[in-house]
């Protein structure tokens, strides 16, 4: 199977494992008549678990694969157009991907209207929430997607949603972006896992806080279809661009880039939070997805 089919396939299966993980909320929560008790219940700890795991697998990817190999790329480019440095050009574009993407989740809460300055961040989130960065139930009524049923409606809140959805979109555009560049087969199967564990869980639980709002069914539906969307442009985008670069330097700089925005991922959204409130279990479930494919980065190809 060529690594075109490869990609295809893997941005079906993102857009669907997220479209399925933040509707399923949805549908529930439309035929329940208590719609909140139906997303507690489908709150797990276990959820808590498998994103520690996640955040060690992307901790290894990032420092294992992703820039070794853009740093062979990247200095391969450099010297076809005759420039020999010693400077570390592949840490610098991962940390400029890095500081791209904090820089895009600050200006959002910036821009999202607080009645509260000195209240909790857009971002911050409850130890027990999986939800991350775009957690929209950290707050109270005045929180992006307000999580009370009896929480009053109207245009505020659905600036508060469209705010969240751009930042969410943002994001999850430049992580499609990440499986879009990727030119070996095997790490773009290994990151796809990642990024689609990760994407599932944000999911789920972007689909259970909005399914509690007060927003209008269709409203909902589009909010959580705009979101799962998002990755799938991205990888096309980064298929597109790496098919016409070749494998020069715009790709090798993209790969930069998407580093970049893994390692965000990996320790101001997963490490950060998950590992923050001292559980045992949560350490060495990021360690066992570290070992893991640090392991089989070993192995033979």
């Amino acid at each position: 199977m060529d690594l075109i089919t490869v990609q295809v396939l893997t941005l079906l299966g993102l857009l669907v494992s997220c479209l399925a993980f933040s509707l399923v909320p949805l549908i529930l929560a439309w035929k329940a008549s208590r719609p909140s008790a139906i997303c507690n219940g489908l709150r797990s700890r276990f959820l808590g678990k498998v994103n520690s795991f996640v955040g060690g697998v992307l901790l290894a990817t990032v420092f294992l694969h992703m820039v070794p190999e853009m740093r062979e790329d990247l200095e391969a480019s450099l010297r076809e157009r005759g420039i020999d440095t010693d400077y570390p050009m592949a840490e610098l574009v991962t940390c400029i991907g890095f500081f791209i993407v904090h820089l895009v989740e600050t200006l959002t809460s910036l821009c999202s209207p607080h009645d509260h300055p000195d209240g909790p961040s857009q971002y911050e989130t409850r130890s027990s929430e999986p939800i991350h960065m775009d957690n929209p139930s950290a707050r109270s009524s005045d929180g992006l997607v307000d999580s009370s049923d009896n929480a009053p409606s109207g245009g505020k809140n659905a600036l508060h949603t469209l705010v969240l959805l751009v930042a969410l979109s943002v994001h999850a555009t430049l992580e499609g972006i990440a499986l879009g560049v990727q030119t070996v087969q095997s790490s773009l199967l290994w990151l796809f896992f990642v990024v689609v564990v990760h994407k599932s869980i944000l999911a789920l639980s972007l689909g259970m806080n909005v399914a509690t709002g007060n927003l209008s069914l269709p409203y909902k539906v589009v909010t959580c279809v705009v979101f799962s969307v998002s990755g799938p442009v991205g990888q096309g985008i980064g298929l597109l661009v790496t098919d016409a670069d070749g494998g020069g330097l715009v790709t090798s700089i993209l790969q930069g880039l998407a580093a970049g925005t893994l390692l965000h991922v990996t320790f101001m959204e997963v490490l950060s939070k998950e590992l923050k409130g001292g559980d045992l279990l949560c350490v060495l479930c990021a360690i066992i997805g570290f070992a893991l494919l640090a392991g089989l980065t070993a192995l033979p190809e």
